[in-house]
This record gives C-alpha cells, structure tokens and sequence, in this order.
C-alpha cells in the first residue's frame, strides 16, 4: 500500500522500534503545536455544520405541488373543482412569510403575513382575511413513522394524526425545514402542530381529510432561491374584509 511522501517518506517494519520520517509540513512537532491545530479543526468543523444548520432550518424558494381537492358537500362537482382551483399550487417561502397560488380559473392566492392570512380570488372583488391563529380543532393523536416511503425521489417520514376535525397525513424529509417557532400561532390547517412535531420540516406531501372535504398536495419540484419581499405585498386594487366562516377552507 503507498501511503505517498506528503505523510511518510520511510516505514521501517523490520524493527521492534518503526521509524517514522515526515515531511516539514505533516504533523505538528510539539505538543502545543497539535493542541493549536486541533481547536482549528473544531472550529472549522463547528462553523461548517453551524452553516449547515442554519440554511436547513431557513429553507427560502418555492416548491410546487400537484394539488387535489375534493368538495364532499357536493356544492361544486370534480370537473368544477378543477376547472376553479386547477390541479398545481404554488408556495413561496421566506421567514415568517408564504405565498401560495393556485392554477385554476379562480386565480387563488393566499399570503400568510402575521398570524394573518389574506386570500384573493378572481371571482370576489376583495382580499378576504382570516386569523390562522384560531384553532381549527383538537389533535387527539399521532404518530411518527420513519422512512414510511419515497415521494419523486426523497425519502419520507410520515406524521398521521387524529383530530377532532379529520386525519392528517403529513410526509416530510429534514433536508427542508423552517423555523417552526415563527409559524407557532398558525393553526390553520394544523400547521403549528405538524411544523412542530417534526422540527419545522415542510411537506413533501399533505393529505387532510375532514367530513367536508379532503385536500391534497405532492411536491413535484423544490427550488432554493432568494425570493423578493414584494411577493408577499397584498393586491391594493381591492378592499380587505373578512372571510366568511364557509369560505374558510
């Protein structure tokens, strides 16, 4: 085995005493010298995975999901449902803030800007908004099930949950993640709750299901890039009221 001359220029093994020839610029030669190098390395290693850290837990870009939705009230039949909401939602993130679009005739969008969120709709000539601070309900159960399948290529751990209102089922992967802490009063659609079970990962995919309807969404593609804080800013040719309780979905 060649060990090269950077570390080794000899190794004598026909002694009971190996004799080992270094090169200037290998190992230390005091023991001052190796303890220096060693808190250089730990520091070097601890900015590293500090860095790492950090970017994991402030994920910014879009993902964009191949969205379902399914009305069980009848109000809007399945050909309807697509036509209005289309079949991809689009979400931008950064920070505190989202911004999520749907493709459908409707044109709905939705922004999450201080435990508030706004939504506008081609087909209603105003920004209506609601708390997402208002709990949607009880978790009366979950579960955890790690590496439960893959989803376009990433491996997911999947959060079910019981809740007073329907079932969760929440896929994930720790490689995109929030802060969980600015989302803690987001209680729509039990987002505080699933952010905080699985340390601010973000879905991969979400099924919640309630005796009135039933979305869907399954990530299709994920971009990391900085995203402009104008995309948050409210439509301003439209007045702002608040949501009905049955527009609230």
């Amino acid at each position: 085995m060649h060990f090269g001359s950077t570390f080794f220029s000899k190794i004598q093994l026909f002694h009971p005493r190996i004799e080992l020839y270094h090169s200037p610029l290998s190992l230390p030669k005091t023991t001052s010298d190796m303890k220096t190098s060693f808190q250089i390395f730990l520091l070097l290693v601890f900015l590293f995975t500090s860095s790492a850290f950090l970017q994991a837990q402030n994920f910014e870009g879009v993902i964009t999901y191949k969205y379902k939705y399914k009305d069980k009230t009848k109000f809007l039949k399945p050909k309807e449902v697509k036509k209005l909401h289309g079949t991809q939602k689009k979400f931008y993130f950064k920070g505190a803030k989202y911004k999520s679009e749907l493709n459908g005739e409707s044109k709905i969008t939705q922004i999450h800007l201080n435990d508030t969120l706004y939504t506008a709709n081609k087909t209603v000539r105003a920004v209506m908004w609601v708390s997402a601070a208002k709990p949607m309900g009880e978790v009366l159960s979950h579960n955890i099930t790690r590496k439960a399948t893959t989803i376009n290529g990433i491996s997911c751990d999947l959060l079910k949950a019981q809740t007073s209102n329907g079932t969760i089922e929440y896929y994930f992967n720790s490689a995109y993640t929030i802060n969980h802490q600015q989302y803690a009063n987001h209680h729509y659609q039990h987002w505080a709750f699933c952010l905080e079970m699985t340390n601010g990962a973000l879905p991969i995919k979400f099924v919640f299901n309630t005796q009135k309807s039933c979305t869907e969404i399954t990530c299709t593609n994920i971009q990391t890039l900085n995203v402009d804080d104008s995309v948050f800013d409210l439509p301003r040719r439209f007045g702002i009221i608040k949501m009905p309780e049955r527009g609230l979905r």
